[in-house]
């Protein structure tokens, strides 16, 4: 498995810090707390200092904003120059069965990779490309294995009933896969965190790739090459899984 080369000038990664999470005009944004200490820890790693009552800050600028937004996602970042940029856009691809394509990934010395961070357009780039070969999602590969999604994180159902996520350093510790990880668990799926090498791609009874925007999207074809035998308990389980956050009103932090 080999993807196409993806390249530009970008920001320096260090330059800023994000995440793009869920909004809705009605109860506010969605796994907010959640969002906030990865939000804290990426910027720990980049080397940017969040001013005290970031937090606050952010809410405030959400509040003052809001009459403009829409529901669908908003993104919060913070540049080292201590710049806010927040912005809302709709939803475009969200629980619904798609195609990919695979792209290769940019590797990141140990202390970018995994962030989110300034240079993004490698991830903005792959989508295009995606967009361009008439697919939803675009896959990053390194060394014929899967490490990440350029909106979500990708999981397996492998033919012994195991369900894989990637253990690979470069991917980005995504909040809606580990929100539901524990409800995965107790349903009876064994879960473990591995290398999603060719071979347990091709053989895969169910890939999905997890996401703020996306939801629980099921991977139909990769490079025009059909996976999974067609069955969706896991995909089933994983917008029960969702459902269940979203219906929980702690989830849900008001923009009042």
């Amino acid at each position: 498995m080999t993807g196409h080369d993806v390249s530009s000038m970008q920001r320096p990664p260090r330059s800023a810090v994000f995440t793009t999470l869920r909004y809705s005009k009605e109860r506010g944004l969605f796994l907010f707390k959640q969002h906030s200490v990865r939000f804290q820890h990426h910027a720990e790693k980049l080397k940017i200092d969040l001013p005290n009552e970031w937090k606050k800050d952010v809410l405030g600028q959400i509040v003052a904003m809001k009459s403009e937004f829409q529901d669908g996602l908003v993104r919060i970042e913070y540049t080292s120059e201590g710049t806010w940029n927040i912005s809302n856009r709709k939803y475009s691809t969200r629980n619904e069965t798609c195609d990919a394509i695979t792209v290769s990934a940019k590797m990141w010395p140990k202390r970018i990779a995994g962030t989110k961070h300034a240079a993004w357009d490698t991830y903005h780039e792959a989508r295009q490309q995606a967009e361009a070969s008439g697919v939803d999602v675009a896959l990053f590969v390194h060394e014929f294995a899967v490490i990440d999604g350029d909106r979500g994180s990708p999981i397996l159902l492998d033919e012994d009933g195991t369900v894989w996520y990637s253990s690979s350093a470069q991917a980005v510790d995504g909040i809606t896969l580990h929100s539901i990880l524990p409800e995965l668990k107790s349903s009876g799926f064994p879960v473990q965190k591995g290398k999603l090498n060719e071979r347990m791609v091709a053989r895969c009874i169910e890939c999905v790739v997890l996401g703020s925007g996306l939801g629980a999207s099921t991977i139909e074809s990769i490079n025009s090459e059909e996976i999974g035998d067609g069955t969706t308990r896991l995909t089933d389980l994983c917008r029960i899984a969702l459902s269940r956050l979203e219906d929980d009103a702690s989830s849900w932090t008001g923009v009042k």
